[in-house]
């Protein structure tokens, strides 16, 4: 018969096992191959004209967004011989600057992921570093106002240049943290100004809350690394995110067994406790967006001057994008693909 010390040990063993258990992240939701792309809506020029944007692109590039239809048979989206998702951008037509722009593509997730998901993107290459370019992988909050966005990879910066991932949260309305990690830390989520979209007052934050990752998180750099791993975990009081060339992949990740709380300090790390702001109220029901850019708001005239390699090429951003195509040869993405965990 077993004590009564060996009974409690085992109901406090059993306990253990149970909290571990319930802890424990299970795969949700899974894009890969053909199933990648059945996934996600294209959002074309034609799509973004019918919302009122008169130059097809919510942040006034010049770019021809393609349908999935167009984009298949210039073979800008396709699945590769080896399961790979490719997302391309034309690379091979000069053009004039009064035409719509260099054709890409912008594809939105048909599905939301919300407040518990851990968000994994295994990628094999991302657009280089190059004048005018400004991709995304990001995600967003269509479902109501507060606006809500996750920056995960963007570029842009330094006209398209910028060596390293620059991650950002953006709200609409009072969002701060501080000790976010990385480095060039901001602390202000909120886009500021007024109205639907809480940008068409003044004093616009564009820049949003977050860090910039190290020197291997972002174009260039990391496709020489073989790409890497991206992972974003979305808690009720905590948002992080990590980075990880291919060569430093954790086993966990690999296995298909991610543990968060084994993983390395992550590259921006936004908790509630630090700043005040309710990461669950903000950042749930978000859509998942990839898209690339080019020249738009982020790559103003200002922004294209100050970058003398890029402006002594070419006066103006949408002038060198359009009669450099052979510029864009390594402008795309490549995905191994983007699971989706919840416990």
């Amino acid at each position: 018969m077993a004590s009564r010390l060996q009974i409690i040990s085992l109901i406090w063993t059993s306990s253990l096992l149970i909290t571990n258990a319930a802890a424990a992240l299970s795969l949700t939701r899974s894009y890969t191959g053909s199933d990648f792309l059945e996934g996600f809506d294209f959002r074309d020029t034609a799509y973004y004209n019918s919302l009122g944007y008169e130059d097809g692109d919510p942040t006034d590039g010049f770019v021809d967004y393609q349908s999935a239809s167009a984009a298949a048979s210039q073979g800008l989206a396709k699945v590769t011989s080896t399961g790979q998702i490719y997302l391309g951008v034309d690379n091979t037509t000069v053009l004039s600057t009064s035409a719509q722009g260099r054709a890409s593509v912008r594809l939105e997730s048909k599905e939301t992921f919300d407040v518990g998901t851990l968000l994994i993107a295994d990628i094999a290459h991302m657009p280089a570093n190059v004048c005018g370019v400004w991709p995304s992988f990001w995600s967003y909050n269509f479902a109501e106002n507060p606006v809500a966005e996750i920056d995960i990879i963007e570029g842009g910066g330094e006209a398209g240049l910028q060596a390293q991932n620059i991650v950002s949260l953006h709200t609409c309305g009072a969002c701060e943290f501080t000790n976010i990690g990385g480095t060039d830390e901001r602390s202000e989520c909120n886009l500021g100004g007024g109205g639907e979209w809480c940008v068409d007052g003044d004093d616009v934050n564009w820049d949003g809350c977050g860090s910039t990752g190290n020197a291997q998180s972002y174009g260039t750099a990391f496709n020489a690394a073989d790409g890497g791993v991206y992972a974003t975990y979305v808690e009720s009081q905590r948002l992080r995110i990590w980075s990880w060339p291919r060569a430093s992949v954790p086993a966990d990740i690999t296995a298909g067994n991610p543990d968060p709380d084994s993983w390395s300090t992550p590259s921006s790390d936004f908790q509630t406790a630090n700043g005040g702001c309710d990461v669950g109220a903000y950042f749930k029901d978000q859509t998942i967006i990839i898209n690339t850019d080019f020249c738009g708001s982020n790559i103003d005239a200002d922004t294209w001057t100050a970058e003398t390699s890029c402006s002594n090429a070419a006066s103006t951003c949408a002038e060198f994008v359009a009669e450099n195509p052979e510029s864009f040869g390594e402008v795309y993405w490549l995905f191994n693909s983007i699971d989706l965990y919840s416990g």
